[in-house]
């Protein structure tokens, strides 16, 4: 009988997991004001303790302008304290810890990110459901730009891996 990989460590370039099991980022609206709370403190900590070999904390938007529900992280230098907080904990329980970075562009809320949502060109977004406005060149430099601060600020959080959110509509 051959012996399953999956409880081997495995390597992500030159992070090193101790096994290839990884909680997905899958949204858990447990970032109250936007920012870490000590629900999304202890849920990570005990999927790390539970054995998995990374765990990602999900949905954290990289700008006020892509946030779609209040429950979301947002990132900014207030919260890499608390961010860091997580990433300790998890790496004492064994496991690695990423972050899953977006930006909701026409899937945001204006009553969340507080402007009319934005997206690859104006139209109707039945989901919100809301107009959306195209983007200019110089947002989406921006966009760029904050999508690398939001890189830098989980590398002071230790996050050993970042996830960019590019998926259905986003």
């Amino acid at each position: 009988m051959v012996e399953s990989p999956v409880f081997t460590p495995c390597n992500i370039g030159p992070v090193t997991l101790r096994n290839r099991i990884i909680r997905s980022a899958a949204f858990e609206n447990m970032a109250y004001g936007n920012s870490p709370s000590q629900d999304l403190f202890d849920y990570h900590v005990a999927v790390a303790r539970g054995g998995v070999g990374m765990t990602t904390l999900a949905y954290a938007s990289v700008s006020r302008s892509g946030l779609s529900f209040d429950g979301q992280l947002w990132m900014r230098e207030e919260i890499v304290p608390g961010l860091r907080r997580i990433t300790d904990a998890v790496h004492e329980a064994g496991a690695k810890c990423s972050i899953q970075l977006g930006h909701c562009g026409n899937m945001t809320h204006r009553s969340t990110c507080g402007c009319m949502p934005v997206g690859a060109s104006s139209g109707f977004n039945l989901y919100s459901p809301t107009f959306v406005r195209g983007l200019k060149k110089a947002e989406i430099d921006a966009l760029v730009e904050d999508f690398g601060h939001a890189v830098e600020l989980a590398r002071q959080a230790g996050f050993d891996c970042v996830e960019i959110h590019a998926g259905h509509g986003y």
